[in-house]
């Protein structure tokens, strides 16, 4: 089962699968409606989209309706976090609950022995057969980050066609098969927040209330700005801060939900001690011990920094051995040893040195 967004990756993926052998179908699951503030991916547009490249290759289309689902998942976690101060990672949670959860009953359902999708991600196979989640080779593409998520045994049925080549590639080999998604533009934004919508719209349209104005102020509390509401901002941010002359250097510290307040600080006043995870993934049991040193990022194209895993009171907790600053609640910790991926967890407490 090729799952298909009515993009290009997804596209070639299925075009490679074809060219190696495999038998193929293409699945879209829909995921909002035509009336949400959605780009063009993974909606009837993207559904039509895949099913004119399965006419192309000569293979079966599906679609199926997972729209509520996605709301559920999705959308209100994400929500949710924003609204207790954190910074979500909704493509994580997309990957955990949808496509490598949810996708696997369908796969089964019609007898697929495989899921694939066109993540820029490889399978790394080991000489006694295991199978663990590697970086694709595109630095500038590579999404490992956003699967660190998947059950290791979900590895063992896992395609990724595009983890050895880049984007250039991708489409090169699209434009060469003539595929109608070959110059389809690709979207930056989180897939249900396109076409300009903000948190404050979304929490508007899906929760019925919106983010309320708030005071900026530094750590003596001190106020020196105000804020368009706490959600809207996240550790480590200065930009659209509006927080005028003689405040260079701060940025977001910590959000307060509780006071609608937002505490900035200089950027490098809090090195990191520990930052303690939840729902952890061990996706590569057996193959590392807890009290190693291993190189971890937490946040998306952050670069690896080294940190010792060790557990304290039944948390699974990274301490960094170089300088950190600026972790946000609520993004993925993955830890990684050379092109394989140990581990996953979400950011769930963070303990700044003294």
């Amino acid at each position: 089962m090729v799952a298909m967004s009515g993009g290009v990756d997804s596209s070639v993926a299925a075009l490679l699968l074809t060219r190696a052998g495999y038998e193929c179908i293409g699945m879209t699951a829909i995921l909002f409606g035509d009336a949400s503030a959605a780009g063009p991916c993974c909606g009837t547009e993207g559904a039509n989209s895949a099913e004119c490249v399965c006419a192309k290759l000569g293979i079966e289309f599906r679609h199926i309706d997972l729209s509520e689902l996605f709301e559920e998942q999705v959308i209100e976690r994400f929500l949710g976090e924003y609204d207790q101060g954190r910074t979500p990672n909704p493509c994580s949670d997309c990957n955990r609950f949808i496509k490598f959860d949810t996708f696997f009953r369908y796969a089964d359902e019609w007898g697929c022995d495989f899921v694939a999708t066109g993540h820029y991600a490889r399978i790394v196979e080991l000489p006694d057969g295991m199978r663990m989640l590697g970086p694709g080779i595109d630095n500038n593409k590579d999404q490992s980050y956003f699967l660190a998520c998947i059950p290791p045994e979900r590895l063992q049925r896992v395609l990724f066609p595009l983890g050895d080549i880049d984007k250039g590639e991708v489409r090169r080999l699209a434009a060469e098969a003539k595929l109608p998604t070959a110059h389809r533009a690709e979207s930056q934004d989180v897939c249900f927040m396109h076409n300009g919508a903000g948190i404050g719209e979304l929490m508007s349209w899906h929760m019925g209330k919106r983010p309320e104005p708030g005071e900026v102020v530094n750590e003596a509390g001190e106020v020196i700005s105000t804020h368009k509401g706490y959600q809207q901002y996240t550790v480590g941010q200065r930009r659209g801060m509006l927080l005028g002359g003689g405040t260079e250097g701060l940025v977001v510290h910590r959000v307060e939900p509780e006071s609608n307040r937002v505490i900035v600080a200089q950027k490098d006043a809090h090195p990191l001690d520990w930052v303690g995870l939840k729902d952890f993934i061990d996706m590569a049991p057996g193959r590392w011990e807890l009290g190693t040193d291993i190189m971890v990022r937490c946040r998306y194209r952050q670069p690896l920094f080294k940190a010792r895993v060790l557990e304290h009171e039944g948390q699974i907790r990274v301490y960094p051995l170089e300088k950190q600053y600026g972790v946000a609640l609520g993004q993925w910790c993955v830890g990684y040893e050379d092109d394989r991926v140990l581990f996953g967890g979400i950011i769930d407490s963070v303990e700044y040195e003294q």
